[in-house]
Formats: C-alpha cells, structure tokens, sequence
C-alpha cells in the first residue's frame, strides 16, 4: 500500500493534519527542508561534504598526536585509550538512555562525535597557538588567566559550529532546541575525551610511564569533572543553535538567544579555567563547576518545556487521536508517569503487558517525532504509524485474553 494511501485511510473522517509542525509554520523565519536520508549522512548536501573534507583533515592533525604518547609508552596509551572509550560509551549510553522523547539516530550521534574528536581538535591544534599567543600578547607572557580566556576564544566557537553544520544538513533533523543541547553535548563529549586523553598521555609520559597517573587524570577530568566539562558546556550553547533553526520568533530574538548560548558557554569555560581555588585540585574542580552544572538543569528545564509543549500541540493538532491523543500524551509527558503506566500494566496483565504498554510508548513518541521532524505524511511517519497499530492490536488481544474473551477492533 503506498505511503499516501495509507495516511488517508488512517485520518479518514477525522481531523485534517498539516505536513508541519506547529514550530514550522509558514512563518518560520529559516527555510526547513525535507529529509532526503535516515541520518546526517547526505550526498546532496554540501555542508555534510565540508563536514567530512573537515573530519579528514583533522585526523590528519589529531593522529600524530594520539600516537606520540603510545610509541613512547604502549602499555600506559593502550590503558588510556581504553579507559576513555569507555568513557566515551558510557556516557553516550546514559544521555541517550535518557532523553526525554526521542530515540535519534546513532550515525548522527557519531557524526556529531567525529566533529567534537576530530574537526574541533584537529582546529584546535592550529588555531589554539594562535589564540594564545595573541592573549598573551595582551596580558603579558607571565599572566595566569592566559589559557582561561584563550581556550574559550577557540573552542567553545568550534564546538557550536558542529551543531550549526549539523542544523544545516536536513537528515540530520535538529528541529528543536533540545536537539541542539542533545548534538551539543555530543560534540563536546568527543572533544573531551580527545583533549583528556591527550592531557592524559602527556602526564603518564612525564611520570614514565605510571599506570596510576593515568587512572588519576580519568578519575579527575572523567569522574570528578566530567559534569562541568565540555560537554556540559557545549549542550547550553547547542540549544540556543537548535532555537535559532527552529523558532517562530524574529530575528533579533533568534540571533540574541544563539550568541548569547555561545557567550554564556565561554564565560562559564573562562571561569572553569581561570586561576581560582587552585589550593586543591579537586576541590577547586567540583567548586568552579557547580555553576556550570547550574545552569544547565536551568537549561534543560527551559529545553524541556519547550519540547514537551511542541508535542503537545502534535498530539492535539496534527496526529490523529486514535494513534496519539492529547489524553495519550498526558500520560506520555514525563518518564515517571511513564513508569507508573507500565506498572499498572504489569500488575493487571503481567510481565507481557508491561512490555506491550512500554512498545505502545514508546511506538507513540517515535510518531510524535517523525510527525515534528518530517510531516504527517512522511514514510518515517508511516512506519511508525503502523507500529502504533500493532502495539495497540496487541494490548488489546493481552486485554482480551485476561478478560476471557476475543480481542475487539478497538484496544481503548
């Protein structure tokens, strides 16, 4: 059956759907255009052809580097390197584990990484040098606050351009701000554990070779700061790039909220860095970060907000209510009414049903998605309707059998 045929069937007789989310009205001040690819990986688009040549010539800069610790000491490299891919994992895994709606693509999620470890840092080695002579030219070879207003001068910028690159390619889908704080974390994720593992080698080198140094630099910039780092960092400035791609408003409005992302993210990277508190290591670390952390959650709450309003609205205006209603989404909103849902399924139809409700979840939030980032009437939106028929159709046979009694047309 093909794609429009299938939309018409299901929105038969019931409200009309627009191909555009309420946030991509006619009025939408930046062009959106539709989706050629699954991922950010575009053969048409020549940002994701810059994005590479950029990729390319960073690892040819970054590779040298990476191995000049490991030729020296193998064992202590082979260490770090496994410690900080790790690392690198782990953390993926959580942030992915949990967003808040939406599942999105793991080759964009590499992509991003490939700019923060390679684009960034491959940069970073010209064009940090440059910056800091310059700075030092201004406060003076001897000044400590050099590196703190160089490294933001730099990096924080390189950073958010990734997310803009990423806002530039269609597939890559950053239609809201919190795709931008998702991609922005990512990249900052991938430049971390580059630098760190760089700041890492360079340390074991020094004390030849120690496995105990290496353990400690992944226990300080990994553990202790890794909350406040670049990550953190890149994710506030990530959000204001999403909401410039995105909002309705003016552009006045648009730029005010992007450049002041990026201001707010070098002024608390200046800050993180600058020569405070340095008694104790760790203790000056968790204190100059809780401020970064801070404004994150403030952040986050205000991403948040906005993305559950912009659902919302998809619920109510665009999907059809026998596949997402504005009743459904209630119990969508937040992942604790999530749980409580899939609970009371467990107990009413066992583990089966708690399972069956968790496929209908998360079925209902994929739609919810492709509806925003592609139309009503995409083929992502297809699929997933069709998923949320058969997630619905077997909640309904699981409610039937418990009752003793054939399965209806209807699983409400």
């Amino acid at each position: 059956m093909s794609r429009r045929t299938t939309f018409d069937r299901l929105t038969a007789g019931r409200r009309s759907s627009s191909a555009e989310p309420p946030t991509a009205t006619a009025a939408t001040p930046v062009l959106r255009h539709s989706p050629r690819t699954r991922s950010f990986v575009d053969i048409h688009s020549l940002v994701f052809w810059v994005f590479m040549i950029l990729s390319a010539y960073g690892l040819i800069q970054v590779t040298p580097l990476l191995l000049r610790g490991m030729q020296t000491y193998p064992a202590a490299g082979m260490l770090a390197v496994i410690l900080w891919s790790l690392y690198a994992l782990a953390f993926v895994f959580v942030v992915y584990k949990l967003e808040l709606f939406e599942r999105r693509s793991p080759v964009t999620i590499f992509g991003a990484l490939m700019w923060g470890s390679l684009v960034c840092a491959g940069i970073g080695v010209v064009a940090a040098p440059a910056m800091h002579g310059i700075v030092a030219s201004w406060l003076g070879e001897d000044s400590p606050w050099i590196t703190a207003v160089s490294a933001p001068l730099v990096e924080e910028p390189l950073k958010m351009l990734g997310v803009v690159a990423l806002a530039l390619i269609p597939g890559a889908r950053v239609r809201s701000a919190a795709d931008g704080l998702f991609y922005g974390a990512i990249i900052g994720l991938g430049f971390m554990v580059v630098e760190s593992y760089l700041y890492t080698m360079q340390a074991a080198v020094a004390s030849g070779g120690n496995f105990d140094t290496v353990f400690q630099l992944v226990i300080l910039r990994g553990v202790v700061s890794g909350l406040w780092s670049h990550a953190t960092l890149t994710a506030i400035a990530g959000a204001g790039v999403g909401y410039f791609f995105n909002s309705t408003r003016g552009p006045g409005v648009r730029w005010g909220v992007m450049l002041g992302g990026l201001g707010v993210a070098m002024l608390l990277h200046a800050f993180f860095d600058a020569p405070l508190l340095d008694t104790n290591v760790y203790a000056a670390t968790i204190a100059k970060g809780i401020p970064v952390f801070v404004m994150l959650l403030v952040v986050l709450r205000v991403v948040h907000k906005r993305e559950r309003s912009i659902l919302a609205h998809l619920a109510r205006d665009t999907v059809p209510d026998h596949l997402v209603s504005s009743l459904d989404f209630a119990l969508l909103s937040n992942r604790t009414i999530r749980s409580n849902v899939r609970t009371s399924a467990r107990r009413s139809l066992g583990l089966s049903g708690a399972l069956a409700m968790r496929q209908l979840q998360q079925s209902q939030l994929a739609l919810l998605s492709a509806a925003h980032e592609d139309g009503m009437d995409s083929e992502r939106a297809d699929e997933a309707t069709e998923h949320v028929l058969a997630a619905q159709a077997a909640l309904a046979q699981l409610r039937a059998d418990a009752a003793g009694h054939p399965a209806t047309s209807s699983p409400h």
